[in-house]
């Protein structure tokens, strides 16, 4: 059986006028190829199919008044080359609580405290995606299924870049974040994690803090001119390999008591404060290999008081 093929626009030749009624007309596995313009649509998905834009990336705006842009209900979405543009101040412009919502080539602009969320037994998989929020976080994960983030630009983000918290989990690789109000990576409670060749620079919290019990691997990852590089206070086992921090207006590395990380090949330089901070000045040895700059300063250090970050 050939693969239903339905298209969205205001020509003759076109199946239909708006997403929402393709989206009631396709079969499992269904093709919509939607033509240029803005679409006052909230979409919610009960099929598994494919959205692209007709004639590639910046075409096609899809922009509700208020509600969510995409809410999944199905096992499956994907999302090709599509502007998605939240405006509610409450709602995701993408929540996702069941099934995966894929995204390539894709901008997402939020207006609430998140521009994407997973939660439920939901996730999220992103490719050379553009996703910013000036009123919030860019992505928020919950749950434990796993989100991939890879190749993707998170800005001008009011709170946090990526938010991991309760279960989450996410496999974030060559991705940049900049331009945070919050930290660029924040994972608490019991999330896990994966970070790989990223960039992550202009933060106003630490660029990278872990918190609560979370553990994750950060590897060959570059943190650069922002306040505190990273903020450790999880009590989760987490490892950092091959992390070169430049730029800190303020400490390189930040250590609460009772973190115990595993630190590897890291290089910390051109930083205001101390390159690895600790309140008791002590780092156990066995966990740290290949420091460039391993001097730490105790609690008499004008380093305040690490507090949990907020979103």
């Amino acid at each position: 059986m050939s693969r239903q093929v339905l298209t969205v626009g205001t020509e003759p030749r076109d199946s239909h006028r708006t997403i929402g009624e393709a989206l009631s007309a396709a079969r499992t596995g269904a093709l919509i190829s939607v033509r240029p313009g803005t679409y006052a649509e909230n979409l919610v998905i009960h099929t598994r199919v494919t959205l692209t834009a007709a004639e590639g990336r910046g075409t096609v705006e899809i922009r509700p008044r208020a509600g969510s842009v995409l809410a999944l209900r199905a096992d499956a979405v994907m999302l090709s080359e599509l502007t998605l543009r939240g405006g509610d101040p409450e709602l995701p412009a993408v929540d996702v609580r069941r099934g995966q919502a894929a995204f390539d080539g894709c901008e997402i602009v939020g207006a609430a405290w998140t521009a994407l969320l997973s939660g439920g037994t939901g996730s999220l998989a992103l490719r050379d995606c553009r996703v910013s929020n000036p009123q919030g976080a860019g992505i928020v994960v919950t749950s434990a299924t796993p989100t991939t983030v890879e190749s993707c630009t998170l800005e001008h983000l009011g709170t946090s870049g990526l938010v991991l918290a309760e279960h989450g989990e996410a496999r974030i690789r060559g991705c940049t974040v900049r331009h945070a109000r919050g930290n660029g990576l924040l994972a608490n409670e019991e999330a896990r994690g994966t970070v790989e060749d990223c960039d992550i620079s202009s933060t106003d919290k630490p660029s990278i803090a872990l918190e609560g019990n979370s553990a994750l691997s950060v590897v060959r990852t570059v943190v650069h001119d922002t306040g505190t590089g990273v903020h450790l206070s999880t009590a989760g086992r987490s490892t950092f390999e091959d992390v070169r921090i430049t730029g800190a207006s303020g400490n390189g590395i930040a250590l609460a008591g009772g973190t115990d990380p595993v630190l590897r090949r890291c290089r910390v330089s051109r930083t205001r404060g101390t390159a690895c901070w600790s309140p008791t000045g002590r780092a156990a040895p066995s966990r740290t290999a290949g420091w460039t700059a391993p001097r730490l300063r105790g609690s008499g250090s004008p380093e305040p008081p690490l507090r949990r970050s907020p979103v």
